[in-house]
């Protein structure tokens, strides 16, 4: 009773928590080739109704919709939140090449039609496996790259101006089963200017065609590059080592059954240079241009105020927008009158990358001392730019600014004191500056921490720090000559290691490959945690042992279930929609109650 009351509580708790916004999507493979069989998702994050899929008359639909949902929930800080989603899935496959539109499917959420994104999926004619390379640039590639995997240096552009910025994407392209990279040396950029852009650690691999083949494609970097000289500038190769599987033959295992036995096989790959032809920028610059090349800038100009007193501050701001070579923009030229003192501007960038380049805003902060009373002109300041589209320069003039300056209370001409900052300088005039005014400590001459107690006590605390740890690796050395014992530690973080494993052969659609570590993370969580050597595993084995430790029958039936479920279907030749993700999770369940118990 306390446990429902509980859950009602939660329940009651959550209330308008639970609200969010509504998402829609459809998701497939990009490329496929005709015939082959794959997967179409329709996913909304909130419970709905009446789902309405498009027409999918360009294929064989094999099965579907079956629908699944997922929910969890948060409880952080007094707040609750709950992450719903409700996938509907097709079994699909092309029948002919060419490149085919999944239109919008519709579902009711609280009286509410939404609709899902259209989807282009791009189907080629099957490939068998080759040997060459292809070139994607029409570049000799000059690698001991093969067919199943190389990589490449892929440039948004290949002839630009003098500071335009361009797109450089570091990719590999794999059909032999990419398990690691290593040893990854990238190019110089020598002659540019490169600003990498933020990418997600774990390395997404896409689908794409390339010349007719499907390979697996993962961005290793992407970075912005701002030539900074003309001419011809060459990019060198980008090199890695890919680890890949290789079938080597096959064994018997424990169980009597033949199994393909794969080695890693490291690859050493390496693309080719590119060369890229940067252009002079026209000789007519304007006066004000200071490098500045890109597209869509925009200026302005504010000042805190217009109206002061000699010897009082102002702050001038001046902001330029764009998309850009903004970071290299180190000055503004401003014509300030003579009578105003002014101090360098204070730069603050406010500049991002992404793959269509780098954009944002640069603003100059002067800080100027008017020293003289009088009526003065700001001139309209120039910023003047290279622009892209146009391939021409552009001039943009801020507006007029008009000061009033009235005679201040000390009107003495001074000049500026070497070795202050602007942000130091707030009034002038003064006699006597920056009076120290926190409380502050006095120290005897010839004191000395040598000798004195801390000193004497930092050595005794430091040698009793030191034999705490003599002992502690001490009892950790015992601990790692015990193989039982560190087997039976890490018998639950390998189990987890090798289930992960699985769950990426069941994203890739490897039947076989998933099943064959589901089995190995059952039986060697087991083998290692009751310390049973392989040879000796096996049911009979497995479920006296587990009797002895007094396990709960009925876990022991599950597991012995879930080991003949598994081995069914590694090889049985079809198998029920969504049994891989059922297996999958009945593996995590039955190995977290062995945890609980063991």
């Amino acid at each position: 009773m306390k446990n429902v009351l509980t859950t009602l509580l939660l329940f009651t708790c959550i209330g308008n928590e639970l609200m969010a916004q509504v998402s829609f999507k459809a998701s497939a493979n990009n490329v496929v080739e005709v015939g082959e069989n794959f997967r179409l998702n329709f996913t909304v994050n909130a419970d709905c109704s009446d789902f309405n899929p498009p027409s999918l008359g360009d294929f064989n639909v094999l099965a579907g919709p079956s629908n699944s949902t997922s929910t969890s929930f948060q409880y952080i800080n007094g707040k609750t939140s709950q992450e719903i989603a409700i996938t509907y899935s097709y079994i699909i496959q092309a029948r002919k090449e060419g490149k085919f539109t999944v239109g919008k499917a519709s579902v009711n959420v609280d009286g509410k039609v939404y609709y899902s994104n259209p989807i282009t999926i791009e189907a080629i004619k099957g490939t068998s496996n080759s040997n060459s390379v292809p070139d994607i640039d029409n570049q000799p590639v000059t690698s001991d790259n093969d067919g199943d995997i190389f990589v490449q240096i892929n440039l948004s552009k290949t002839t630009v101006y003098q500071g335009e910025q361009l797109i450089s994407t570091l990719k590999v392209y794999d059909r032999a089963g990419l398990k690691n990279i290593n040893d990854v040396k990238f190019p110089a950029y020598t002659g540019f200017w490169s600003e990498d852009i933020k990418q997600a650690q774990q390395i997404s691999l896409q689908r794409e065609n390339v010349n007719g083949k499907i390979y697996s494609t993962g961005v290793i970097r992407q970075s912005v590059l701002f030539p900074q000289q003309s001419g011809k500038i060459t990019i060198d190769p980008f090199e890695m080592e890919g680890v890949v599987q290789q079938k080597v033959g096959r064994r018997r295992n424990f169980f009597g059954e033949m199994v393909d036995v794969y080695n890693d096989v490291v690859k050493k790959l390496k693309s080719s240079p590119k060369t890229i032809n940067v252009l002079p920028l026209p000789e007519n610059k304007p006066a004000s241009f200071t490098g500045a090349v890109g597209s869509n800038f925009t200026f302005d100009v504010k000042v805190d105020r217009t109206e002061l007193k000699s010897n009082e501050s102002i702050t001038l701001k001046v902001t330029v927008s764009g998309n850009g070579n903004l970071k290299i923009i180190d000055k503004i030229n401003v014509a300030f009158p003579n009578t105003f003192e002014v101090y360098d501007p204070k730069i603050v960038n406010n500049l991002s990358n992404s793959i269509s380049g780098a954009k944002g805003t640069n603003t100059y902060e002067y800080l100027v001392i008017p020293r003289e009373p009088g009526e003065f002109n700001l001139p309209g300041i120039q910023f003047s730019y290279f622009d892209i589209d146009s391939k021409s320069y552009k001039t943009l003039t801020s507006k007029e600014i008009h000061f009033k300056i009235a005679k201040g209370e000390n009107n003495q001409s001074i000049s500026s004191t070497t070795g202050l900052s602007k942000e130091e300088v707030q009034s002038i005039g003064a006699d006597i500056r920056y009076i120290m005014e926190n409380d502050f400590q006095l120290q005897r001459k010839n004191q000395h921490f040598f000798g004195s107690l801390g000193f004497i006590l930092s050595y005794l605390i430091s040698f009793l720090i030191f034999i705490t740890l003599i002992f502690f690796l001490r009892e950790k050395i015992k601990q790692s000559q015990n193989l039982a014992l560190l087997k039976n530690k890490k018998a639950n973080k390998i189990s987890l290691k090798r289930l992960k494993e699985a769950a990426k052969y069941m994203n890739l659609g490897n039947k076989e490959a998933f099943y064959t570590e589901v089995i190995k993370a059952l039986w060697g969580y087991l083998g290692d945690k009751l310390n049973i050597p392989t040879s000796d595993l096996s049911r009979e084995t497995a479920k006296e042992t587990l009797l002895k430790q007094n396990i709960d029958s009925q876990i022991i039936d599950d597991f012995i279930e879930v080991i003949n479920n598994c081995e069914f279907a590694k090889y049985a030749p079809v198998s029920i929609e969504n049994q891989i993700e059922q297996d999958y999770q009945k593996a995590r369940n039955i190995i977290n109650k062995l945890v609980e118990v063991l």
